[in-house]
């Protein structure tokens, strides 16, 4: 269990005693100086105009320092407990400790920060609840638990707060239509999923813009080829993305949905997705080692190096591998392309984020509000995005990290929001394999099709 973030300076009674005597010293020394400046100013003939100032001055002051004494009392007394996804020792983790602090400043408020990591939210959490173990809020990985009744609705305070107006509306659609129409996760850190590529790279090949259709993609593949340049790589983790955007665009985001959920494998775009991947890897558009590529092998060792061009996956990446890319790497983004015969467009993409919620058994849900808002709002919101190299959940925030500048456009235009390839956990492993097998050349669509309705008991 993390500790308490903070570090406490104990001073006893008599050093707190002698500490008073020099401050009250210093306070008469000032008195004393000031009204010497002040009886000396007088004699100037501008007595009237300073002493307005000096009065607007001190008035300003007092009303400011007021202020940030009722701010330090609102919640004084109040004790939260927070778990927290990240690592202490993570970018993200850092700037959460720094709010924490700030915040506690500011609203008197305790916060008991314990780091849990993405583990232990998701293993730890929902036993710790139902043993009525205090955990007033926390932060996660958005929608990847049911946390029913354990999580509180949102609605009055984000309403009460005006909250609304200063975030993406695509992203709050998505988080209510977690939760039935109702608002109980605050989404912060955002992210995209499409195509991350190598600007360098592509100025190599000869290729001056984003491809925008499947045509553009195979022909920016094959002049990444002509040049030496391997088009694609992925990893045995992130495998199913790139199928399950294709096929996203052809059966539209509710057709996609019923295929891996419903187990509509015999539905023809599942055939063509099959068929225009199987395309790529006939061509050797994919790494010779995406079949054996186990994560991060293909991001670290392949991607961030250099050697290939192209990478389907979440702008989270690029935090990922800033070590090996070095400060000098071209990112690129563009959304993922619209297919032949597809019912969506660019337009239509797969974003998400992390999200805050506050529980059932919270202490002071208005404390715990504040501080979300506090982390997804002005300066620690741009400072998150910046250390972490993400998208900011404030849109008042403008200046986007450098490594993200495309991505912005295709976010803020962005009118729908696509699921993913892995909400059917029962046969997602069937999925990811062959997926692999495709990819590498070792099926054909229809067996890919056929091995899938096997899979899925059809």
């Amino acid at each position: 269990m993390c500790k308490k973030t903070h570090i406490y300076n104990f001073i006893s009674k008599q050093e707190e005693s002698i500490m008073k005597k020099k401050f009250l010293q210093k306070i008469g020394v000032a008195v004393i100086s000031g009204a010497m400046v002040v009886s000396a100013l007088a004699g100037c003939g501008n007595s009237a105009k300073t002493d307005k100032s000096a009065a607007a001055s001190t008035a300003k002051s007092e009303t400011k320092s007021a202020a940030s004494g009722s701010a330090g009392q609102k919640f004084s007394g109040v004790k939260l407990v927070y778990w927290s996804s990240w690592e202490a020792t993570e970018p993200q983790g850092m700037v959460v400790a720094e709010a924490v602090e700030a915040y506690e400043k500011e609203t008197g408020v305790d916060i008991e920060l314990e780091f849990k990591g993405r583990k232990g939210i998701k293993e730890g959490l929902i036993p710790a609840l139902d043993a009525n173990q205090q955990v007033d809020f926390f932060d996660g990985q958005g929608n990847k638990s049911n946390y029913g009744d354990r999580i509180i609705n949102l609605e009055d305070l984000v309403k009460e707060h005006n909250y609304e107006p200063r975030t993406n509306p695509t992203m709050i659609a998505l988080f209510r239509s977690y939760h039935d129409g109702v608002l109980k996760e605050i989404p912060f850190q955002f992210r995209a999923n499409a195509y991350l590529y190598n600007k360098k790279l592509f100025k190599q090949a000869g290729i001056e813009k984003a491809p925008a259709n499947w045509d553009e993609f195979l022909t920016a593949c094959q002049k990444l080829k002509d040049a030496g340049i391997t088009p694609i790589t992925t990893d045995d983790a992130y495998v199913p993305q790139a199928f399950g955007m294709h096929l996203g665009r052809l059966a539209g985001v509710k057709g996609l949905k019923e295929i891996i959920n419903g187990n509509g494998w015999d539905r023809p775009e599942v055939l063509q997705t099959a068929n225009d991947l199987a395309d790529l890897a006939a061509k050797g558009y994919f790494s010779e080692l995406v079949a054996s590529n186990v994560y991060p092998t293909g991001q670290n060792t392949e991607f961030a190096t250099g050697k290939v061009a192209m990478y389907c996956v979440g702008t989270y990446m690029v935090n990922e591998v800033k070590n090996i890319t070095g400060p000098d790497f071209e990112w690129g983004f563009f959304s993922y392309p619209a297919v032949n015969n597809g019912v969506n467009g660019t337009e239509t993409m797969v974003i998400g984020g992390q999200s805050f919620a506050i529980t059932s058994k919270c202490q002071n849900k208005e404390a715990a509000f504040g501080f979300i808002e506090k982390m997804t709002r002005g300066e620690f919101d741009a400072k998150l995005a910046r250390e972490s190299i993400s998208i900011s959940a404030d849109t008042e925030n403008k200046n986007w990290p450098e490594q993200l500048a495309d991505v912005k456009p295709y976010f803020d235009n962005c009118k729908e929001i696509m699921g993913n390839a892995e909400s059917n956990p029962e046969i997602t492993p069937a999925l990811k394999e062959n997926l692999i097998k495709l990819y590498s050349g070792k099926i054909t669509g229809a067996e890919f099709v056929e091995n899938m309705k096997k899979a899925a008991g059809k």
